[in-house]
């Protein structure tokens, strides 16, 4: 690799594990497997709910694309229920789909050549911007931030929170400035609340089950590993109403330039994938299941429910919200500051399909 990108690269995870008293930990390896294994296949379609006419797929022979999920909540089970429908294949994508721990590692990932495009927050986008990587969401999957904070016993509202430990997955995560937001809100300052990096969900369950954690804010299902070590919720950040582009396709521009029409079938293959989502409970709850490898019945459910409504037919990285993570990310990075929504964003593929009557079609409109 050559001395430019292996800099962005360092900056990235130098990023990640910045740290405020006494978080931090090491960035995770790249897994390069793919989803785990496990009996039990998902329903098929033929099970589930009549669909509309879908549309026809590309022609010409498949094209390889490598791409990655990031954590493990059902959040990001769009690409999963792609693969595991048989979307990819049906709009001619050879889709290597693998999981990579955390947005800021697959980013890396990409600078470094592994991936292709990766399935992140917009934080990841913005802070690869400010240290140089020309990064783009070319689609938005979750274009607001859902995050149910969990606390111990002890803690009984929100306003508890103050002065205590929170475990985040790690600085410079979508959880992070999930809490950047909620102190927003109540007028404190991050200052006013103690963070540990904990790596991935389980550990943040991990910290709060042995006192290490008074607070964790986990995106649904996750809340159901909490409240099995008896934790409970005390806010909900969807009822904060405030607009955060969350979880959504990721390319470097320059992928973008030399393999539109890759990035374009990929896209079409999220989008019946969210279409699927809304209408065949079974079959989803069969991918959640299996990629999180879970068989609590509670967990599968939450995190079935808490994102079949919230998916957008047509996947818009918005504007709004991606100025917000801007001002997150200029907290922890300065060089985010002078950054602009338009550098982030690149919304041209989703009304190229929106103007075909592509969406539409998927959805029976």
């Amino acid at each position: 690799m050559r001395k430019g990108p292996w800099s962005i690269v360092l900056a990235l995870v130098s990023l990640a594990m910045v740290a405020c008293s006494g978080g931090g930990g090491a960035a995770p390896a790249a897994k390069t497997s793919g989803a785990p294994t496990v009996a039990a296949p998902a329903p098929t379609d033929s099970q589930a709910p009549s669909a509309p006419s879908a549309p026809a797929a590309p022609t010409g022979a498949p094209v390889k694309v490598r791409g990655a999920w990031v954590a493990e909540t059902a959040n990001q089970m769009i690409w999963p229920t792609a693969k595991d429908a048989g979307y990819f294949d049906k709009y001619g994508v050879d889709f290597d789909l693998s999981y990579v721990q955390g947005s800021l590692t697959s980013v890396a990932a990409m600078v470094g050549g592994d991936l292709d495009m990766t399935n992140v927050a917009g934080s990841a986008v913005v802070s690869a911007q400010a240290e140089g990587t020309d990064l783009v969401m070319v689609a938005g999957f979750l274009n607001q931030a859902i995050f149910r904070v969990m606390a111990t016993p002890d803690i009984q509202r929100i306003e508890d929170v103050k002065g205590k430990t929170v475990a985040v997955t790690r600085i410079g995560n979508a959880d992070y400035f999930a809490w950047q937001t909620i102190v927003e809100h109540l007028g404190w300052t991050m200052d006013d609340l103690h963070f540990v990096a904990a790596q991935n969900a389980p550990g943040q369950v991990a910290l709060l089950a042995n006192g290490g954690a008074q607070a964790i804010a986990v995106s649904p299902p996750n809340d159901v590993r909490a409240e099995e070590i008896g934790a409970h919720q005390v806010l909900d950040t969807v009822t904060l109403h405030e607009p955060e582009q969350n979880n959504g396709i990721a390319v470097s521009r320059q992928y973008l330039n030399e393999h539109r029409e890759a990035v374009k079938r990929v896209i079409q293959a999220s989008i019946e994938a969210m279409a699927r989502w809304k209408r065949d409970p079974a079959f989803i709850k069969g991918v959640i299941k299996k990629y999180l490898q879970q068989d609590n019945q509670r967990f599968i459910d939450v995190g079935y429910e808490a994102y079949a409504p919230v998916w957008p037919e047509a996947p818009y990285p918005t504007r709004e919200g991606m100025q917000k993570v801007i001002e997150q990310v200029a907290t922890q990075n300065p060089k985010a500051a002078g950054l602009n929504v338009d550098q982030m964003i690149d919304s041209s593929l989703v009304k190229e399909l929106e103007d075909s009557g592509f969406i539409r079609q998927v959805y029976g409109h």
